[in-house]
């Protein structure tokens, strides 16, 4: 059957275990084992990378979309934000405080850069949660600060928002009222300096009407007056959109990066399998035909020079000496082909086969000579 036949003209897969005997294969594997370790580390950096985006991602999977919990219940006075509770709705009621808005610069929407408005919503308790009206953009006249701020509502109010935790501070040089990010130091002293307390100068000890604010901040959602004809804001800040879930092309750069630590392997086996098939075949050399070297052509070339001369020298020896035996001798005959160096055999001493050559040369050499 072709079948059988055919496997046997292909050399076994432990053969490639024959190559690792020589240097040229075995830093081949080398390479091939360093590069499949590289690409396995960073396979494994980027599988890190997508665990880290999905456990950013699942207070927002999770807490999204649930249903508004009182303020107190998830964010105590005194205590941060949960990394569990991010994203989720409370519902706070109380006053805003108009006077210690806050505006965080530098804040892109869709290709144009803008402002939040932060709010303190004071309760009655005196504690106040920091809420995130929106977004406003820069002014045209002035990119130091908004043409106009949407006031909030007057009075009392019903706020659903979802808490955040706080960022991290960014110094810089602003203009009062403002800051770079939303950070718990930098946003307080805002604050206070808005609201009448430790920004004034002189500066007032203790703040007077600052609002004592809760260990993190709020996005809002929605806000609900409660009492009848309370004026509402011609305007409102642009509400901060749904943030996208998305895991990133960790996933795909992992499988890749894997991929490739097996490519690697993968061609090294490819090609000691062609090379075994090659030398079964005789195509190529193996290691010991290459070790013999090819034989050398010149050897030939040198054994005809000299027998020529010693030919030339007996046919004038025996035109002067006038014998039947010279004369005989200058009408040469076919040349009897003078043996070619062979390869040197594996495992033959060196000096051995320099002398079986030696004698083969002057074999050949005096047969040919006898010949002319």
């Amino acid at each position: 059957m072709s079948g059988p036949a055919a496997r046997t003209d292909r050399p076994p897969a432990l053969g490639l275990l024959r190559l690792l005997r020589e240097p040229r294969w075995l830093r081949g594997l080398a390479l091939a084992v360093l590069v499949a370790l590289v690409c396995c580390a960073l396979g494994r950096w980027q599988w890190h990378r997508r665990e880290e985006r999905l456990a950013t991602n699942a207070p927002l999977v999770q807490n999204y979309d649930r249903e508004p919990a009182p303020v107190e219940a998830v964010l105590p006075a005194g205590t941060p934000v949960p990394d569990a509770a991010v994203w989720t709705p409370v519902r706070v009621t109380g006053t805003y405080d108009a006077e210690a808005t806050v505006l965080v610069r530098n804040r892109p929407r869709e290709e144009q850069f803008g402002y939040e408005v932060l709010v303190p919503l004071v309760r009655d308790d005196g504690t106040a949660l920091l809420v995130d009206r929106g977004w406003v953009p820069a002014g045209t006249a002035s990119a130091e600060r908004p043409d106009t701020v949407p006031t909030p509502p007057q009075g009392p109010v019903t706020v659903v928002a979802r808490l955040r935790q706080w960022e991290d501070d960014k110094r810089g040089r602003v203009p009062a009222g403002q800051v770079t990010s939303i950070a718990r130091d930098s946003v307080t002293a805002a604050v206070d300096g808005a609201a009448g307390g430790a920004g004034q100068d002189p500066p007032v000890d203790p703040p007077v009407d600052a609002p004592v604010l809760l260990d993190g901040y709020a996005l809002l959602a929605s806000e609900t007056p409660l009492e009848a004809g309370s004026p509402t804001p011609d305007r409102t800040p642009l509400a901060a959109p749904r943030p996208a879930v998305d895991e990133g092309p960790h996933l795909a750069y992992t499988v890749q990066w894997f991929g490739f630590a097996l490519t690697a392997l993968v061609v090294w086996g490819v090609a000691g399998r062609r090379e075994l098939q090659a030398r079964a075949e005789g195509e190529v050399p193996g290691p010991q035909e290459e070790a013999a070297g090819a034989p050398d052509e010149t050897v030939d070339e040198t054994v005809d020079e000299r027998a020529d001369e010693r030919a030339d020298e007996r046919a004038d020896g025996g035109r002067a000496g006038g014998t039947p035996e010279a004369a005989a001798g200058a009408v040469a005959p076919a040349r009897t082909p003078v043996p070619r160096r062979r390869r040197r055999r594996e495992g033959l001493d060196e000096a051995a086969e320099d002398a079986e050559l030696d004698a083969g040369f002057d074999a050949g050499l005096d047969a040919r000579v006898e010949h002319r």
